[in-house]
């Protein structure tokens, strides 16, 4: 997994679904200062035109969304009927098909996965089932 977690950062994945983020202050000393690695920034985002839907949502454009945490990515077919949908229509029902949807802001790190190799690829998506 080691491999496939440091490609998700050399293409950029980790730029807006940010591996880790910490707690703020809280009078429960267990819950103050601590990490939740969530791979989210929970920021909105234009993710290109392949995504606008048309429909805005408060102060959100059309093909802007909020980075979704990926934590429990590997478990999503679990609750889903075995099958994966993804992206905020379940329009993507793969990670690459996710990950191939991606414009806008995340065109680099889109860019640069596809420029893996096969092996790479997979070692990548294999990462994000882990989580």
């Amino acid at each position: 997994m080691l491999a496939g977690e440091q490609l998700f950062v050399q293409v950029g994945c980790g730029k807006c679904h940010t591996p880790e983020l910490r707690t703020g202050d809280s009078p429960v000393a267990a819950l103050a200062d601590r990490p939740v690695r969530a791979y989210t920034d929970l920021l909105l985002h234009d993710m290109g035109p392949g995504l606008n839907d048309g429909y805005t949502e408060g102060s959100a454009q059309p093909a802007e969304w909020r980075t979704p945490p990926l934590w429990g990515l590997g478990l999503s077919p679990n609750s889903q009927g075995g099958s994966y949908f993804l992206l905020h229509d379940g329009r993507a029902r793969s990670i690459e098909a996710a990950i191939a949807q991606h414009g806008g802001e995340a065109t680099g790190s889109r860019d640069r996965y596809d420029r893996l190799s096969a092996a790479e690829q997979r070692q990548l998506v294999d990462f994000l089932k882990s989580l």
